[in-house]
């Protein structure tokens, strides 16, 4: 691999711009945050309204790690391979910037732009400051592997256009699950193994006063770096079998 510190920079500065001048970026940047400001107007205390505690807080966080990484991010990937062939690539190709460069600029980028979207959405609900630090902690990780199979999807895609196709049912899986695992036996079972879902456990009992730590989030966790190792591995073989230019 060719990774340099460096050529990451400008390239994570020049993919931070070009994210807010992308009208689809910009559309899911504000989701959560839109949805978020719109249950606090509507709902004000989620207690009175018969809302579970941190429920506003949890959604909108899904929203965010599910439309973000696996759609926004294989936007990029695979807006950039559609581009490969003109100027700036061939600039670029000439700077000697590898693939791998252009790929994880695009993933730091998209990790960045999602705790800043995770730090707002936690001051709009409102929640109490010292979960702060927990709860980045517990969605960065989680994110991690969502962003993984973004760039997977990037990858796989022709265009933008195509990304939607590959991209939806995994944003399915990682968002439905979780908000509706007590309705149907068959979704509980799914989201007894999806990271999303264990992410809301961890983060619910962490404000209810329990330790992250403990016997059965030490087992949640693994499930979530499960699903690390397997966008880990899945995103290797995409990237030998498929590269950056087909």
């Amino acid at each position: 691999m060719k990774l340099r510190m460096h050529t990451l920079a400008v390239l994570i500065k020049k993919d931070f711009r070009l994210m807010f001048t992308n009208k689809n970026m910009l559309i899911m940047i504000l989701l959560p945050i839109g949805f978020a400001v719109l249950y606090q107007t509507i709902f004000g205390d989620v207690k009175e309204a018969g809302m579970p505690r941190n429920f506003v807080l949890t959604l909108c966080e899904l929203l965010n790690l599910s439309a973000i990484p696996l759609t926004g991010l294989a936007m990029m990937v695979a807006e950039e391979k559609k581009k490969k062939k003109k100027t700036p690539w061939r600039v670029l190709m000439l700077s000697d910037v590898s693939a791998l460069e252009y790929i994880f600029s695009k993933i730091i980028s998209v990790l960045v732009l999602m705790e800043l979207i995770t730090i707002v959405i936690f001051f709009i609900t409102a929640t109490q400051l010292s979960y702060l630090p927990m709860f980045l902690l517990v969605t960065t990780v989680t994110s991690i592997s969502m962003l993984l199979f973004g760039a997977v999807v990037g990858l796989l895609s022709k265009d933008q256009m195509s990304t939607s196709t590959l991209s939806t049912p995994l944003m399915i899986l990682f968002l439905i699950p979780p908000m509706f695992q007590n309705m149907n036996e068959v979704i509980d079972k799914i989201a007894s193994i999806v990271p999303t879902t264990k992410m809301m456990a961890i983060i619910n009992d962490a404000m209810n006063g329990m330790s992250i730590l403990s016997q059965e989030h030490l087992l949640d966790f693994g499930i979530i770096l499960a699903w690390i190792l397997l966008g880990v591995v899945t995103f290797a073989m995409m990237y030998r079998k498929k590269g950056f230019d087909n």
